[in-house]
């Protein structure tokens, strides 16, 4: 796996700057806690802004901690064992994963395969099984679902094995 660029953020961080974030969202809901209880009815309309920021905070939180999951999914597709697609599928199904927000699930008849990210905009997880060569020559490692989908779709295209596929691929 290549070792990620200087730039590029570690889901470590993400996972620390949620924490941060977190922190001061539980810091600033007990100051409007206080300034709710306080004596003085403009101390208590203070109290509504600061509550906001703490919502504001814990999207946030939210929002960076689904992030720094995301960057490990991303990661780690880099494996070379893993598809190179730059797209999830239903390992059983294929290319009937359908996503809305932070969830996806499969839509073929009686699957009940759901995820708790958005796996169709994720690079493809599952373990390569299959080189897949188009008409132009250029080629890929797939896993099965995508191998299958390529020799349907793509006119041309040849699909050789991998020694190691098991029977389920």
């Amino acid at each position: 796996m290549p070792e990620p660029t200087p730039s590029e953020p570690l889901p470590a961080e993400l996972r620390a700057l949620a924490a941060d974030a977190e922190a001061l969202a539980t810091r600033t809901a007990e100051v409007a806690a206080r300034l709710r209880t306080a004596p003085d009815g403009h101390l208590q309309r203070l109290a509504r802004p600061v509550a906001k920021a703490t919502h504001d905070l814990s999207d946030y939180t939210d929002e960076v901690a689904r992030t720094a999951e995301n960057l490990a999914r991303v990661r780690a597709s880099r494996d070379p064992g893993l598809c190179d697609v730059p797209w999830g599928v239903c390992p059983a199904h294929g290319t009937t994963v359908r996503a809305s927000g932070d969830h996806a699930r499969c839509t073929a008849p009686g699957c009940a395969r759901e995820w708790d990210y958005d796996r169709l905009h994720t690079p493809c997880g599952e373990p390569a099984v299959a080189v897949v060569t188009d008409e132009d020559g250029a080629t890929g490692k797939m896993c099965a679902a995508h191998a299958r989908d390529a020799a349907d779709r793509l006119a041309g295209c040849t699909v050789s094995y991998l020694e190691h596929r098991t029977s389920s691929g």
